[in-house]
């Protein structure tokens, strides 16, 4: 039998290999964070001789599936957002914009901004202001949004979940063990997070009464699909209140949140 030629064999499989999806995050980082009672925003914050901003890009700049990063800013903090990337050496940062009037609209233009980046690949959607994120959570969300299209980062709820109609009684107790509070990354397809922003802005438009979503994972389930869930641990917290963010300094002082 006449053996076929290696460059025939390489071909072959080239072709029929499918092509790995670009995966582009999106860092938020337009808000002001009001509550955390500091005179700036707290993305500009340093912590161990790092913005908060520096230390979030970076868990997304050494993660091995990260093609691009897109950074969205404040008014007026754009080029303070460029002068940190460039002094921290980040070289995947692809686009820095400006946010919108809400984080939809900010989260957005993160999703334009990295469909023009990578076409219909993955897009992470995560606050800046968690910056203890897992290279495993990240890894993770990826693996799920190619599985479900869509995926949230969420940990089990470790408190007794209540509900109250007039804020004095106790109306109803919810199972703690189907309780999950949501974090970032959130995590798409590019096309099923912009058909969900898509179907949002429609019905609102049309006057139909909506629901307030406050994110992206929130639309695609309005929408009617499924997503996931990446479970994560309460170390992927929100840097909120000045005690948040002498956790996080402890954390790095004792080699943590590398």
């Amino acid at each position: 039998m006449q053996r076929r030629s290696t460059t025939i064999i390489d071909q072959t499989e080239k072709a029929g290999r499918k092509k790995r999806e670009r995966v582009v995050a999106v860092v938020l980082a337009a808000g002001k964070g009001t509550r955390m009672g500091t005179e700036i925003p707290k993305q500009f914050a340093e912590v161990e001789g790092r913005t908060v901003l520096s230390h979030t890009v970076k868990k997304f700049e050494r993660h091995a599936e990260i093609d691009a990063i897109v950074v969205i800013c404040g008014r007026g903090t754009k080029g303070t957002v460029a002068e940190i990337c460039r002094e921290d050496g980040f070289k995947k940062v692809r686009k820095i914009a400006v946010g919108g009037r809400t984080r939809r609209e900010s989260s957005m233009k993160g999703i334009l901004a990295a469909e023009k980046l990578c076409g219909d690949g993955i897009v992470l959607i995560h606050d800046c202001a968690r910056p203890n994120v897992s290279a495993k959570v990240i890894s993770d969300n990826i693996r799920l949004a190619r599985k479900f299209g869509a995926c949230v980062t969420a940990a089990r709820s470790v408190d007794t979940v209540i509900t109250s109609v007039d804020g004095q009684l106790i109306s109803n107790i919810i199972p703690r063990d189907t309780v999950w509070t949501v974090q970032t990354p959130q995590t798409f397809r590019i096309d099923t997070i912009r058909r969900a922003h898509a179907n949002f802005e429609e019905k609102a438009t049309a006057g139909e009464a909506v629901p307030e979503i406050t994110d992206d994972g929130g639309l695609v389930r309005f929408m009617g699909g499924d997503v996931a869930i990446c479970e994560s641990g309460r170390d992927n917290f929100k840097l909120t209140v000045p005690g948040d963010m002498e956790l996080f300094r402890t954390i790095l002082k004792s080699g943590g949140g590398q």
